[in-house]
């Protein structure tokens, strides 16, 4: 067999469909195979693809095991002489195989080789050839330097942007969205190493095979599209605590002989993820920063109407007045769940207000010196609580005009007999966003007389596309194959225009489709711990709950606990967040927000009398339904079956 081609699906049906049926092309007439493993998908993969592509062999598991962990199960079934490790999420050339293959066939020393990788928007993606990250390396991709001397070989050694990407040589690493593999060498690697859940393991395995003595290449000729980040998009895991841990994981392993190199990467590595955290929720932490200035301007403003003076209180008040006003009541909006989950929703903001004028009204009663006027504190809250609202309205509105749900102009390249199927997937309530503006057609025989505007000739594309601010280009016409669409895409680059293409209807594929034009998420099973809120209030519980023990409830560690000592220690480790009072049994790498906990769902029973898959929907079920009052639940009941000698006590 030539080649056995391996892909690891999740959650991403719509995207493999495209993927497979570009395949079909590029491996015509060839002795070939398609392997299958999915990670426990749940958008239907198992019922939608096996009849679609009956072709392909399957493998259907009951977890996300990690991208590693499957691609090494197709390895085992794989019978081809070449392996090709493929992303779902990809779109390859006709001829992209048969050029590798005979690249491959004259360059018998490399073990494994990639190939020019393209963005759907037509740019290269930097990330399909790089540089070891060495400690040099490391240092100048985190810190920036990279950025600043991209032409530099000093500087930007991690991603290789002083090397053309029209040209092949030797390289470090390949992607791992494509990875065409020698049998041999695959196989004297021995495959991915699965301490790397998601990311940093195709870094591994290239530096692994490279060290048995293979080459590494990069290969210019050969082109695929890459729709980047699709599967972690669609998944529940926090994909920027994954990435940087793979990076900790892969530093350890190759250069843990260096503790000084190791420590300045970890504060890189921590440093670049707490900026990509903030990056990534930074219209939550604007909303957020504005909330505390509008409190702030609304008990100086509310002041100054009741007294005259914007600073009428006593001059003990201050700044304790401003301290206690803002803690209460972004702590009320934090828990309510006004940020980071509900997208500037007025309800939480509703409910997290009223929370704190009850908190701050009831304070008043304790601590008399402070009890000033609660009409002040009725306007403070009236007035931010009116501003909140205001500036969330605004928010919605620039992004109904000029952000993610802003329209988008599509123009229809070619025609099909379902076109108008694929126009009613646009114009659906959700996608309403999208705005149609007519069309040009590929051929002279396509009917000339539709509902949609003819807005010209192929050969005046570009053109047109200027003249009328086209944002996406979707193909219909079942002539254009995807070496056409590839080479387009790269014409219309400097254009900034997004390229889908549906040539055979498919109600699948037309609805991706329609959502990625649209710029709406699919949607994905929300995970309780993965709220902010849950997490804020898990948190608070296990510090409470943990510096009593240590304190006025230190006795009772004493008296009921067979280790105390080693009890007490587990109980700093909860402070450090390092595990919690009640969590999961046992990590997962597809969860790394859920902590190991003291106990828990399979704590509360008999752990050693239940199977691993057991254990893991235990866990699992924690994770998706965790709420403040599980976790009580879940303590009382450890508490009353087992006392303190129960608890797991973690080193």
């Amino acid at each position: 067999m030539d080649i056995s081609i391996i892909i690891v699906n999740y959650n991403v049906k719509d995207f493999l469909a495209q993927c497979l049926s570009s395949l079909r092309n590029a491996l015509d007439g060839m002795e070939s195979e398609i392997i299958i493993i999915d990670n426990d998908s749940q958008d239907g993969s198992k019922d939608y693809l096996p009849k679609k592509f009956p072709e392909a062999s399957y493998t259907w598991l009951d977890t996300n095991i990690g991208f590693g962990a499957a691609n090494n199960i197709g390895i085992e079934q794989a019978k081809g002489r070449y392996i090709l490790l493929l992303n779902p999420d990809t779109l390859i050339e006709k001829d992209t195989i048969r050029m590798m293959i005979s690249f491959m066939d004259k360059e018998p020393k490399t073990g494994i080789a990639g190939c020019r990788v393209l963005n759907a928007d037509g740019t290269f993606q930097l990330a399909c050839r790089r540089g070891l990250p060495t400690p040099w390396a490391s240092f100048c991709k985190l810190f920036g330097l990279q950025s600043l001397f991209p032409k530099s070989p000093l500087f930007a050694r991690y991603n290789l942007t002083y090397k053309s990407e029209m040209e092949t040589y030797d390289v470090d690493a390949l992607i791992g969205a494509f990875m065409f593999c020698r049998r041999e060498a695959l196989l004297a690697s021995g495959g991915f190493d699965t301490d790397f859940f998601m990311y940093g393991e195709d870094l591994d395995l290239c530096h692994r095979v490279k060290k048995l003595g293979w080459d590494i290449r990069y290969y210019h000729e050969p082109t695929i599209i890459h729709f980047k980040g699709e599967s972690s998009r669609r998944s529940s895991m926090n994909e920027i605590m994954v990435f940087y841990d793979a990076m900790e994981i892969f530093a350890k392993k190759h250069f843990g002989s260096s503790r000084f190199f190791l420590f300045f990467l970890k504060i890189g590595i921590k440093s670049r993820a707490i900026l990509a955290t903030f990056e990534k929720h930074f219209s939550d932490m604007l909303l957020l920063f504005f909330d505390i200035f509008s409190i702030i301007g609304s008990l100086l403003f509310a002041t100054d109407i009741r007294f005259g003076n914007p600073f009428a209180f006593p001059d003990y008040a201050y700044p304790t007045v401003f301290i206690a006003m803002i803690s209460v009541t972004i702590g009320s909006l934090l828990i309510s769940g006004a940020y980071f989950e509900h997208g500037g929703k007025v309800r939480p903001i509703l409910m997290g207000y009223f929370a704190a004028f009850f908190i701050l009204s009831s304070l008043t009663y304790f601590f008399k010196d402070f009890a000033f006027s609660r009409g002040v504190l009725l306007m403070s809250m009236g007035f931010a609580l009116s501003i909140s609202i205001i500036v969330r309205l605004l928010w919605h509105a620039y992004h109904t005009i000029k952000g993610k749900k802003a329209d988008k102009r599509v123009m229809i390249l070619g025609w099909n007999e379902h076109e108008s199927d694929i126009i009613d997937a646009l114009n659906t309530a959700d996608t309403h966003n999208a705005i149609i503006v007519g069309r040009i057609l590929m051929n002279s025989n396509d009917p000339q007389q539709t509902y949609i505007p003819l807005l010209g000739e192929f050969s005046a594309l570009e053109s047109i596309i200027a003249h009328h601010s086209i944002d996406e280009v979707l193909i219909i016409d079942k002539h254009i194959d995807s070496d056409q669409i590839m080479t387009l895409s790269m014409k219309l680059q400097s254009q900034n225009v997004r390229i889908h293409a549906v040539q055979e209807y498919d109600d699948v594929i037309v609805s991706h489709i329609a959502e990625d034009i649209s710029g709406i998420s699919p949607d994905i099973p929300i995970v309780n711990l993965r709220l902010f809120r849950h997490r804020l209030i898990k948190k608070i519980g296990d510090i409470t709950l943990s510096l009593f023990f240590l304190s006025l409830g230190l006795p009772l560690v004493f008296l009921l606990s067979d280790k105390p000592f080693v009890f007490l220690k587990t109980l700093i480790d909860v402070i450090f967040g390092r595990i919690s009072i009640v969590g999961v049994y046992q990590r997962d790498a597809s969860f790394p927000d859920a902590l190991p906990g003291m106990t828990g769902l399979a704590l509360i029973g008999n752990p050693e009398m239940m199977s691993k898959t057991a254990i893991h929907d235990l866990d699992a079920h924690y994770i998706r339904y965790h709420t403040p009052g599980l976790d009580l639940e879940i303590l009382l009941k450890h508490l009353v079956r087992k006392g303190l000698r129960g608890f797991k006590l973690r080193s």
